[in-house]
């Protein structure tokens, strides 16, 4: 049989970021923004953890340590040239709960004239986590 080009569980697009200490920032993504571990693998030497993948919802995604032969991280960087885009079911809690978990605030809840109530904040790592969801 062959097998699928998208693995069960997953959609055709799954985010990788790589982040200087991933073990910090998995505690960051469960504590602020409600994400499950589902995998961690660690580097050979125990040093780094060179994959893991968490769950958001019914989206994956995966986190990496910086190797920086390879791999660069936005704080090595200086910036990173995307964000994330979550829904959630109240943004103004998970707002609340990002910035008391360490995130800076991007801009604060607010409704928008396009139908969302949108918020946004920049995590540990310097990526910008834009948090929405519909309104009637």
């Amino acid at each position: 049989m062959t097998p699928t080009p998208v693995p069960e569980d997953f959609h055709t697009i799954t985010p990788q970021m790589a982040v200087k200490g991933v073990a910090a920032a998995i505690d960051w993504y469960t504590r602020a923004l409600g994400a499950h571990e589902l995998l961690r693998n660690a580097a050979p030497d125990g040093t780094s953890i060179m994959h893991a993948e968490l769950l958001l919802g019914d989206s994956r995604f995966f986190v990496v340590d910086e190797f920086p032969d390879s791999v660069l991280s936005p704080s090595t960087l200086g910036g990173t040239t995307f964000t994330m885009h979550l829904y959630v079911p109240d943004v103004d809690a998970t707002y609340a709960r990002a910035l008391d978990a360490g995130a800076a605030s991007q801009s604060a809840p607010e409704d928008k004239p396009y139908g969302h109530r949108n918020a946004g904040v920049v995590d540990k790592n310097g990526i910008t986590w834009w948090i929405a969801s519909p309104i009637a």
